[in-house]
Order: structure tokens, then sequence, then C-alpha cells
């Protein structure tokens, strides 16, 4: 008989791998929500200082707008990754243990069908508002396109890390 340490790991040096690339691309997206969020609250400052001179400041909002919008996508996954994101307090396979790999794979597929759903729906909006040359009413003329790209990156980043995390649970040793 073989010792559990001893087998090969499951899918050999591939799981390893993508896993390792997975840990990279969430201290990617880390550090582009973080300089979102910096962008974002310059942003609201100077949109602060802006006012109280006097100045038209409209397209400040936008920027935080936008900054905002990446924040929140690009972030859920990041969070998501670090296992932190904000989940329903239904936790059966803790009540249920011998049911916990079939709610451990019920729970990825909701998700990952949820993620996938969401994917397209933000690249539909990201292409219709490309099409249409959509863009802001201030003076700056953002393009559109900017925050609802936000959308597909973010879903599609956080359905690559549902996908590690979901690797990861089941590849761990039961306890």
């Amino acid at each position: 008989m073989v010792e559990p340490s001893a087998q090969p790991p499951v899918g050999g040096g591939c799981v390893p791998a993508a896993q390792r690339a997975a840990a990279r691309l969430g201290v990617a997206v880390g550090g582009l929500s973080s300089v979102f969020m910096v962008v974002m609250a310059a942003s609201i400052i100077l949109g602060i200082v802006m006012r109280t001179a006097h100045i038209d400041n409209s397209w400040t909002y936008d920027v935080d707008l936008f900054a905002l919008i990446w924040v929140a996508f690009v972030g859920a996954s990041f969070t998501a990754l670090r296992e932190e994101h904000v989940t329903s307090g239904i936790a059966l396979e803790n009540m249920y243990p011998r049911s916990a790999r079939f709610m451990l794979i019920l729970r990825f597929i909701i998700i990952a069908a949820f993620l996938v759903v969401f994917t397209i729906s933000g690249y539909s909006q990201f292409s219709n508002s490309v099409q249409t040359s959509e863009t802001t009413l201030d003076v700056m003329s953002w393009p559109v396109w900017i925050p609802h790209l936000a959308l597909p990156v973010g879903t599609l980043l956080w359905l690559v890390f549902e996908v590690h995390l979901f690797v990861r649970r089941l590849t761990a040793p039961r306890s």
C-alpha cells in the first residue's frame, strides 16, 4: 500500500503549475484593485478640492464611478481567491460531513454557472457600448466601455479563482 503523501499529485505537474499561476494572477489582481482604490480616493479628494474652489469637477465624478466599478468587480474576484468574500452562512457540509464533497461540487456548479452568465452579460454590455461609441456627458466625454469592461473581466477572473479554489479543495487531504 502506498502512503498518501507518496502518491503523485492529481493531474501530474499541471495542477501545481496552474495553482501557482492562479496565485500569481491573484497577486496581480490584488495590485490592480489597490491601484483603482487609490485612483478613486485621489479623484474624490480632487473633486472635493475643485468643488470648494468653484471649479467644474463633473469629470471627477466619472473617474470616481469608473474606479468604484473596477474595484467592485476586480476586487470581488480577489476577495473570492483569498476566501474572504461575503457568502451565505449556510454550511451544510459542516452539519453533514458525509455530504461535504457533494456540497463542494454543488456550490462550485452554482457559482460557476452564475459567473458564466454574468460574464456573458457583461461582455454583451461592453460590446454594445463599444459599438455605439457611448460616452459620458461631462466635458471629458469618457468612453463608457471602460467601466463596462470591468464586468466581464472581474467575473471571468472570479471564475478562474473559483476553479483554482475548487481544485485546491478537491485535492486537499480529507481530515
